[in-house]
C-alpha cells in the first residue's frame, strides 16, 4: 500500500530518530504575525433539542472563549475570557465582549482556524450590530496549524497528527503546566467542556462553581498552548 506524504514522513522520522525543521519557511510564516498579537479559542455545545431562540438541532452554540495577547515584542502576556451562565443564551454577551477585547484590524491567531472563523460568521449573521467587527476579526485570523500542516515542522512525537494535542507535547515534552491531564477538575478536552456546560444550571452552587472553574482553566490552557507553540516556532526560525 502506497504511503501518503505524511505517513512517509512519519515512518522516516520515527525510524531515523530525526526531525524536519525548515527555518526559512518558518520565518516566512512568522512574518504574517504582527503586534498586537492575539490568540483565540472558542468552546461550543450542540443540543439535540435547541434551547435558544433561532438555533437548530445540533447547531454549534458558542458559549466560551479564551484570549491571550501581547501588545508589542517583548511585552507582557495578557489574558481575557468569557463564559456564559448556562441559563441564558450566551452568544450576544460573548460577541459584545469579544468586540471589546479584540480591536479591528489586528492580527489574531487560531489553531485550525476554520472552527473559529465559522463561529464568528454565525455570530455576525445573528447580531448585525456586531457584524462588521466580528467579520473583521475573522478576516485577520492567521492559522497557527499552518507550519505543521505544510511540513515546515515535523517531529516523530507528533505520530502523524497536526492536532495541538499532539504538537504541543512534542514541542514541550515533560512540561507539567502544558499537560491537559494535569488540569484540576472534570474538563480536560473539548468533548467534556461541551457536555458539562449545559448541566451547570442544575448543579448545586458548589458544584457549579467547580465546573465553571474547570471550564475556564481548560479553555485558558488552549490559548496558552498556542502561545507556547508560537514561541517555539520563533526559536526554530533562528
Amino acid at each position: 500500500e502506497e504511503l501518503t506524504e505524511t505517513q512517509r514522513l512519519q515512518v522516516e522520522t520515527s525510524l531515523n530518530g530525526t526531525q524536519l525543521v525548515t527555518p526559512e519557511d518558518i520565518r516566512v510564516f512568522l512574518k504574517k504575525l504582527t503586534y498586537p498579537l492575539y490568540f483565540l479559542d472558542f468552546e461550543t455545545m450542540q443540543q439535540a433539542i435547541p434551547e435558544y431562540e433561532g438555533t437548530k438541532p445540533y447547531q454549534q452554540v458558542t458559549f466560551q472563549y479564551s484570549l491571550h495577547w501581547i501588545e508589542e515584542e517583548g511585552g507582557e502576556l495578557k489574558h481575557s475570557e468569557f463564559l456564559g451562565d448556562s441559563v441564558h443564551d450566551p452568544r450576544r454577551a460573548l460577541a459584545e465582549q469579544l468586540c471589546k477585547d479584540i480591536p479591528k484590524g489586528v492580527c489574531t491567531t487560531a489553531y485550525n482556524k476554520g472552527f473559529e472563523c465559522g463561529r464568528l460568521k454565525e455570530l455576525a449573521d445573528v447580531y448585525p450590530d456586531f457584524r462588521d467587527h466580528l467579520l473583521d476579526i475573522r478576516d485577520h485570523i492567521v492559522d497557527l496549524i499552518e507550519p505543521f500542516r505544510q511540513k515546515m515542522v515535523y517531529l516523530p512525537e507528533m505520530n502523524g497528527s497536526f492536532s495541538i494535542k499532539h504538537v504541543l507535547p512534542s514541542l514541550h515534552p515533560d512540561d507539567p503546566q502544558l499537560n491537559y491531564a494535569n488540569l484540576d477538575g472534570t474538563v480536560h478536552n473539548g468533548g467534556e467542556a461541551m457536555a458539562i456546560y449545559p448541566l451547570i444550571a442544575t448543579m448545586t452552587p458548589a458544584d457549579a462553581v467547580a465546573a465553571r472553574e474547570s471550564l475556564l482553566k481548560y479553555c485558558c490552557l488552549d490559548t496558552y498552548a498556542m502561545v507556547k507553540v508560537w514561541e517555539k516556532l520563533i526559536e526554530m526560525a533562528v
